[in-house]
């Protein structure tokens, strides 16, 4: 008897056309003839395969049931009976400039204007505002984190015979792809025991979690004093934030300190600002597998890559509580982590543990109402 769904799945899909073959022939009186061929077994073949389909149905249905196992629309579906939805994919806010033939800075660029990048998947922008320095602001016409990475220049869709030269400077506020169903299925099972009411924390936690620019949030309330409310944010991608998400943001919590025109209460003074970013420099003595032709250099990307990954894993719990407490926040960089990285990389026989900024221990980040730190991955230097 199953115990679990992944069990009840598992013994589900175990039924196949051998299963209730065997099952129906062992059935059969022994002085009747079942041998492959006979009448009796071309007579139970067919029921056995559509008894197997059925089995594997039931545990597809089984499998969509429940939050813990479903997936796609029908998590969605599940979702939605828990008052919620999957968080949808945004567009990248991007700040361009562009030049005239002379070098000037062009006036004549308007809202609605659309540019597009170059290579061989061109994303489309289309024109939000203009500063008055000239520079403006644009928006992807595609939502979806594939605009974050680009920078440079830039072609006119609309036409603009005053144009010389235009490019992309920075990415302002960062879009995220469609919420996955891991994180939508860790959203859904996640319980509390406060309700969101009042500006108390769960309250600023469920404003956060509606604007879909921001990543993830550290709030620290009376962090200077009765009534004054700090919000940490990352942006979508989970990094630094802009100085324009920065507003954005307070503008959509507290525009007018404590006044009472934004999300939170009257008298809540509300300061939303970025984290520290701490570089952390890795450096290890790795050896590789030169009989199989590899060089030291030919793995440094790859473990740069491999160590990437684990620090984007190690931000996604950059916001969670520490769950000893609940009130706090606790986040350490592991050499132990990175050596695994290290050595999960093809070509890499072995390697020291890495020190971390020149010193071998851990680098536990500092969380706390003045200072909250994010861990960027800085140098990696590869000896041996």
């Amino acid at each position: 008897m199953a115990t679990t769904i992944s069990e009840l799945i598992n013994q589900l899909e175990s039924q196949d056309y051998d299963y209730y073959l065997e099952m129906m022939l062992d059935s059969v009186p022994e002085d009747i003839d079942t041998r492959e061929g006979s009448v009796i077994y071309d007579a139970l073949a067919p029921a056995a395969t559509v008894l197997a389909e059925q089995a594997l149905n039931m545990a597809e249905i089984v499998r969509e049931t429940y939050i813990s196992t479903a997936d796609g629309q029908f998590l969605d579906y599940r979702a939605a009976e828990h008052g919620t939805a999957r968080i949808k994919a945004t567009k990248a806010q991007v700040r361009a400039t562009a030049t005239d033939e002379t070098g000037a800075a062009l006036t004549t660029v308007r809202v609605g204007d659309q540019f597009s990048s170059i290579g061989a998947e061109p994303i489309t922008y289309t024109v939000q505002g203009v500063e008055d320095d000239h520079s403006f602001i644009m928006v992807s016409d595609t939502a979806g984190a594939s605009a974050n990475s680009y920078t440079g220049q830039i072609l006119p869709i609309t036409p603009n015979d005053a144009l010389s030269y235009a490019k992309i400077t920075a990415v302002t506020v960062p879009a995220r792809d469609d919420e996955d169903d891991e994180t939508l299925r860790s959203r859904l099972l996640q319980t509390t025991p406060w309700l969101a009411y009042g500006g108390n924390v769960a309250d600023y936690q469920a404003m956060i979690a509606d604007i879909v620019e921001v990543g993830a949030v550290q709030i620290y309330p009376t962090w200077n004093g009765g009534g004054t409310v700090k919000l940490v944010i990352l942006s979508a991608d989970m990094k630094v934030p802009s100085a324009e998400l920065i507003s954005d943001v307070t503008k959509q919590i507290d525009p007018a300190q404590g006044l009472g025109y934004g999300l939170a209460p009257i008298d809540h003074r509300v300061t939303v600002v970025a984290p520290t970013p701490v570089t952390v420099n890795i450096s290890a003595t790795i050896e590789v597998d030169t009989a199989g032709g590899y060089t030291k250099q030919a793995v440094q990307s790859t473990i740069e890559s491999a160590i990437d990954q684990y620090f984007a894993q190690l931000v996604k719990s950059w916001g969670t509580p520490d769950a000893a407490t609940g009130r706090s926040y606790k986040l350490t960089v592991m050499r132990s982590q990175i050596l695994a990285k290290i050595l999960g990389v093809a070509g890499v026989t072995n390697s020291s543990l890495p020190t971390l900024n020149g010193k071998e221990e851990d680098i536990a980040l500092v969380f706390n109402s003045q200072t909250s730190q994010l861990p960027v991955r800085g140098a990696v230097i590869l000896n041996g």
